[in-house]
């Protein structure tokens, strides 16, 4: 099984630029690049969904001390959550 090939960001930005700028379908460039006809649709279809986005990068870094922050708030909560659903007879004798 052969791996599967990768592509320069610069390459992809050509080929979607070339599928929008011609207006011809991923379909009849694809070949044109050797490339196939799903991955130039992805490339196009990020694109632009990027672009409706305001042109942020879905793979954007986060602040690393941000989602560790927000990590630990979910597990806390979590616990909450537990804690709350589960029977204590303690508390809730009729039910036990």
């Amino acid at each position: 099984m052969s791996a599967r090939p990768t592509y320069s960001d610069e390459f992809k930005a050509d080929a979607v630029e070339l599928v929008v700028s011609s207006g011809r379908s991923p379909a009849s460039v694809a070949p044109e690049l050797g490339i196939s006809v799903t991955a130039l649709k992805r490339w196009v279809r990020l694109s632009r969904e990027g672009q409706a986005e305001g042109g942020g990068k879905p793979d954007d870094s986060v602040d690393l001390a941000k989602y560790k922050a927000l990590e630990a708030r979910l597990r806390e909560l979590e616990r909450e959550n537990d804690f709350l659903n589960y029977p204590d007879v303690r508390i809730m004798p009729m039910f036990a």
